[in-house]
């Protein structure tokens, strides 16, 4: 990749690779399950990993279920603490001020959180697979400073996750998976060039 990435370019990269719709299908399909989602998750969690280590935007194959699933437990973690959490509580604050009579300002807190949160999860990721060691997701500040940081260039992504989410909502497993390969892979190579610089 290019020390600027594009995300064009990554998009491009991405549904170009060897059997792209096969691994979409898998962890699409996996994706719908309770539990069994954890597969899912971990092959995310190895790709964006793959991509920190390399540079490449290439997708690891679908084997070792054991260390899949055990990668999906980190990326769980990491999701619920700084995609989900972070949503639940502007949940809560807004539906506060909903109840105050402040729609309009209930109504942007819960939208921009809802855009930022997957920056946040990315960088939280990113952040993570640095040093595999969970008190770095302790530094809320570090990642909270990342995620400002990189937001104008992230933004696009993160639309595109949401926008992908929300046009194939009842096939959500497929859409979830593809926006998050974009999402992770776009975040990683961005990371990436930053620390090579």
């Amino acid at each position: 990749m290019k020390e600027k990435p594009i995300f064009e370019e990554v998009f491009t990269v991405l549904i170009r690779q060897p059997d792209f719709w096969l691994k979409v299908l898998i962890g699409g399909l996996l994706s719908f399950v309770p539990i069994v989602n954890f597969f899912a998750f971990g092959y995310l969690y190895r790709f964006s990993l793959k991509v920190r280590h390399t540079g490449q935007l290439s997708l690891p194959e679908w084997h070792d279920w054991a260390g899949l699933f055990a990668d999906g437990l980190k990326f769980a973690v990491v999701w619920l603490s700084y995609w989900v959490l972070p949503l639940l509580l502007a949940f809560v604050v807004s539906s506060v001020f909903g109840g105050l009579g402040l729609g309009a300002l209930s109504y942007l807190l819960f939208s921009s959180v809802f855009l930022i949160a997957p920056v946040l999860f990315s960088s939280a990721l990113y952040r993570l697979q640095m040093r595999s060691d969970f008190k770095d997701l302790m530094n809320v500040a570090l990642i909270i400073r990342m995620t400002y940081r990189e937001f104008p260039r992230f933004i696009l992504p993160a639309c595109v996750f949401l926008g992908i989410c929300a046009l194939a909502l009842p096939i959500y497993g497929f859409p979830l998976f593809a926006g998050f390969l974009l999402l992770i892979g776009y975040t990683a190579v961005c990371y990436r060039s930053m620390e090579s610089r």
